[in-house]
């Protein structure tokens, strides 16, 4: 009987010991995993960031540029454009800027990107002039087109009706926008970390203005 009762027991220890390393084996997983999501939720967070820096950057250069007739035929100056557009990420994968103009959504819709101009592209240390420590290595782009909704997207289908002079004004009629764009800017990080985000930007009597902005993706 006493043979029977050590075998019983040193199975139940053999079981007991199993048993405590597959708990330790999924609890290292389980925090592997939670580190692995926070990870990306911080790349996510510092490539929002990044793809917001860029954005002011586009509107800062567009602030310094007196006629917007050039930006949006598409011969304008490229303030912010170091290195190659297509680039290989630490993690092997490749962002390609200009491949990406071609799959932009164009203005009202549909497939295609007809009427983007990539206008600003590069890494983000380039971008501030420095590293940036705990920063994922980001690659940044920027496109503009012009704004359907302006002045510069072509004459209306009927033409519209003269503005009234404010009252107690001399009869000049209230300036119109001389200029309307739509910027994107986009950072792409390691792991297919990618944030956009998308304003309007308007020139009315010589002062530039962000009309609307909001996060893509």
């Amino acid at each position: 009987m006493r043979g029977s009762e050590t075998g019983s027991a040193l199975l139940v220890t053999v079981a007991a010991g199993a048993l405590v390393s597959a708990l330790a084996a999924a609890l290292a997983a389980i925090v592997m995993l939670e580190d692995a999501v926070e990870a990306n939720h911080r790349r996510g967070v510092q490539a929002l960031y990044a793809a917001d820096g860029l954005l002011a950057r586009v509107v800062a250069d567009l602030v310094a540029e007196s006629d917007w007739s050039a930006i949006q035929a598409g011969s304008g100056p490229v303030r912010f454009g170091v290195g190659p557009v297509a680039v290989t990420l630490p993690d092997g994968s490749i962002v390609d800027a200009a491949a990406e103009t071609a799959v932009l959504p164009p203005a009202g819709g549909g497939s295609g990107g007809s009427g983007w101009r990539l206008f600003a592209w590069g890494r983000l240390d380039d971008l501030i002039g420095e590293s940036v420590p705990g920063a994922a290595p980001f690659f940044l782009a920027a496109w503009l087109r012009a704004d359907p909704a302006g002045a510069n997207a072509g004459p209306p289908a009927e033409p519209p009706a003269p503005p009234r002079p404010d009252p107690g004004q001399d009869g000049t009629a209230p300036p119109r926008p001389d200029g309307r764009l739509v910027v994107r800017a986009a950072a792409f990080g390691p792991f297919r970390v990618r944030r956009e985000v998308e304003a309007a930007v308007a020139r009315e009597a010589g002062v530039v203005r962000v009309t609307a902005w909001n996060v893509v993706r």
